[in-house]
């Protein structure tokens, strides 16, 4: 293929400066075939040319460039520790965008992929990755199926599939009116222990932690959700954002808590964007609700339910994309939630099989990030932080107590009587 090049956008160019990553772990059980992977890397590399490109910067401008050949090559890795290698990425004015490293332990693998946010989001990140355990399975099958590129190789920035609803009068307008009430009224702050001047401390490295839930209680809070009329994904921020006030100062009376709303944008245009095809297309919402340090998690849902459609119908996510080159300064929500919903389970021939997935965004933004996803049945919570600004006691506290009102929450609500259901239900959920 010939080489392909297009300026990044306003907020791909936020993403590369800033040093946005997303990671992906899959933990993988059994005889896993080391040569195999390699074959279906270098496939996917055919499928996705994007993912060998680079960033190349001409003065104050930077440009996501993939070359003519299959160089820089992608290549499997190798590493010892998963905790250092959350941590890692590869040098993207050099290329490849994406690392992949294996972890192995006897039978045990985790197999760690590392990309640029600038050039992928949550849907596209799943397609991409059941894609490559795809190729996977027919080589260890010994049938490789022939690679065909996805088109676009590389798709335009997703802010040229709006830029025609908004004038630049509007964007500032909205911008500046955005600006004047969060001077008014700021959302709290989780405490930064290791920046108290404001300054992100010097540790470059990424903590991550988990509130997993088995099969009874994935089941019981989605029954919990419907009866009270919303989705899965508000109670759950409801339980996180219920968390997350134990951690704020002061530590008693309500506080303005900001919660980031991710919003998959691909689904909300026409027509609408393929997951297969590889950009990022996701963009969000601040939604800040008044949060006692006794509140209760369902009422929070409720409330978070409905300013999120509120939101989702006043086109506030194509809003905040759009006037990205005007947000000079904003502040960030006090944490960010992001739901990825259902991930499959890929088949492995033999006797591999895959027990685990963690999709993990980082970046040295002030705020915790929560990716809220159900694998195999099970509903998990991925927290992951910079330690540049928190500590890993701090976030050790929110996911302890995140568990506990997952707990007292069932333990309270799980088993309303039949009658009491059928009152509650209120149709389909936000």
């Amino acid at each position: 293929m010939t080489s392909v090049e297009r300026a990044l956008s306003a907020h791909e160019t936020a993403m590369i400066l800033g040093d946005m990553r997303v990671v992906t772990v899959w933990e993988v059980h059994g005889d896993l075939d080391e040569p195999a992977v390699e074959r279906a890397l270098h496939a996917l590399a055919q499928v996705y040319p994007l993912i060998r490109g680079r960033i190349t910067f001409r003065g104050e401008r930077a440009s996501i460039h993939i070359p003519e050949s299959d160089t820089p090559a992608l290549r499997l890795h190798r590493a010892e520790d998963l905790t250092s290698e959350l941590s890692v990425r590869g040098d993207w004015s050099e290329g490849p965008f994406l690392r992949m490293t294996l972890i192995s332990e006897g039978r045990k693998h985790h197999l760690v992929g590392t990309l640029p946010r600038a050039c992928v989001e949550g849907m596209g990140l799943i397609a991409l990755q059941q894609a490559f355990w795809t190729l996977y399975a027919a080589e260890c099958s010994g049938s490789p199926v022939t690679p065909t590129p996805v088109q676009p190789v590389l798709a335009p920035a997703i802010e040229d599939r709006i830029a025609h609803k908004y004038s630049p009068s509007d964007l500032r307008d909205y911008v500046a009116q955005r600006a004047q009430r969060e001077a008014q009224s700021p959302p709290a702050r989780l405490p930064s222990l290791v920046s108290p001047e404001g300054v992100p401390g010097s540790d470059p490295t990424f903590g991550t932690t988990r509130v997993g839930m088995d099969r009874a209680t994935t089941s019981a809070l989605a029954d919990i959700a419907h009866r009270n009329g919303m989705s899965v994904n508000s109670l759950v921020c409801g339980l996180v954002l219920a968390a997350v006030r134990s951690a704020l100062e002061p530590s008693t009376g309500p506080l303005r808590v900001g919660c980031g709303v991710a919003v998959d944008l691909r689904r909300r245009l026409t027509p609408p964007i393929p997951a297969e095809i590889m950009q990022s297309a996701a963009s969000g919402f601040p939604v800040e609700l008044l949060v006692d340090d006794d509140a209760d998690p369902i009422e929070l849902g409720r409330e978070l339910s409905a300013r999120v459609r509120e939101n989702l119908d006043a086109e506030t996510a194509e809003k905040e994309l759009a006037a990205f080159p005007y947000m000079v300064t904003q502040f960030p929500p006090t944490c960010t939630l992001t739901n990825l919903g259902t991930i499959p389970v890929p088949a492995l021939p033999g006797n591999q099989v895959v027990t685990d997935l963690r999709i993990l965004p980082m970046t040295r933004i002030p705020m915790p990030f929560v990716v809220i996803s159900q694998f195999d049945g099970k509903l998990r919570l991925d927290i992951t932080f910079g330690r540049a600004c928190y500590t890993d006691a701090q976030i050790d506290d929110i996911t302890a107590r995140t568990r506990d009102i997952v707990e007292t929450t069932v333990s309270l609500h799980a088993s309303a009587p039949e009658e009491t259901r059928d009152s509650l239900d209120t149709g389909a959920p936000v």
